[in-house]
């Protein structure tokens, strides 16, 4: 009785050896599974928070387009100048004389000399210290223009109407003015070249 007395405690007291084991690691396990701070524990590779991916779509900022903006309203103004910029003294094309024209009809102090405006409508044109020169404007009108100091030196005047025109300070050497219409109405007569000639009927007497 007393050997299975002893065989009893042994076996009482190692249940009781294997219930403190068992609860010490269940509390360490669970320690682990909290996220506790012990140092010693790792962390899962699994666990691990993924880095941020860099966004396909990133905003740019406003500065920067801006800037392009910018950039390119500049060079379409420089791709596409206005007739209003044309280098001083370069003579103008007919396609931008006929704009001007259009547009608000000022051809003062333009380079308009050896070009073809026969026929052209310049009444009421604003055409002061405008040059032209050697110009060919017969049968056009120039009734009621400002030729205010414009060079008209060796232009085609041939009936071209200059009623009411104001030529003031105007260049007339070399003008062929041939049946042109002077300001006061009157007919220059044939061989006027700077200055309008009365014109001859041929019904005057001898």
């Amino acid at each position: 009785m007393t050997i299975f007395r002893v065989f009893g405690v042994a076996a009482a007291l190692c249940a009781a050896a294997a219930v403190t084991d068992g609860c010490s690691s269940g509390a360490w396990a669970a320690e682990g599974a909290g996220g506790g701070s012990d140092p010693a524990v790792p962390v899962a590779a699994d666990q691990a928070s993924p880095a941020p991916k860099k966004s396909l779509g990133a905003v740019v900022p406003k500065k920067v387009k801006k800037k392009k903006t910018l950039a390119k309203s500049k060079a379409l103004h420089k791709a596409a100048p206005a007739i209003s910029e044309t280098a001083p003294g370069k003579r103008l094309s007919l396609e931008e004389v006929l704009a001007l024209l259009k547009a608000g009809r000022d051809l003062s102090g333009r380079n308009l000399s050896g070009m073809n405006l026969t026929g052209v409508n310049l009444g009421k044109c604003n055409l002061k210290g405008a040059d032209l020169s050697n110009a060919n404007l017969e049968r056009a009108d120039l009734g009621e223009a400002d030729l205010e100091r414009a060079n008209l030196a060796g232009a085609n005047l041939r009936m071209v109407s200059l009623k009411l025109s104001g030529l003031t300070g105007a260049n007339l050497d070399n003008a062929i003015l041939d049946g042109a219409i002077w300001q006061d109405g009157r007919i220059c007569g044939k061989g006027s070249l700077g200055v309008c000639r009365e014109a001859v009927s041929p019904f005057a007497s001898r």
